[in-house]
């Protein structure tokens, strides 16, 4: 994640930038991340996991 801002008026100056680097599970599809900045200025950054490959499983219910 890589973000700038910066502002200038006739009486001052703002410069910020982020950065910060996750490492994503393997199998994630960069194509599929999303992002969204709120009112408050949070950044939420989603990637949705991969598929496990785990078929159906039955797992019997011991009974007492």
């Amino acid at each position: 994640v890589h973000a700038k801002h910066e502002e200038k008026t006739e009486s001052k100056s703002v410069y910020r930038e982020y950065n910060r680097e996750f490492l994503l599970p393997k199998g994630t599809n960069p194509e599929s991340i999303k992002s969204s900045l709120s009112k408050d200025g949070v950044l939420t950054v989603e990637a949705p996991l991969p598929a496990l490959g785990y078929g159906e499983k039955l797992i019997p219910i011991a009974h007492q």
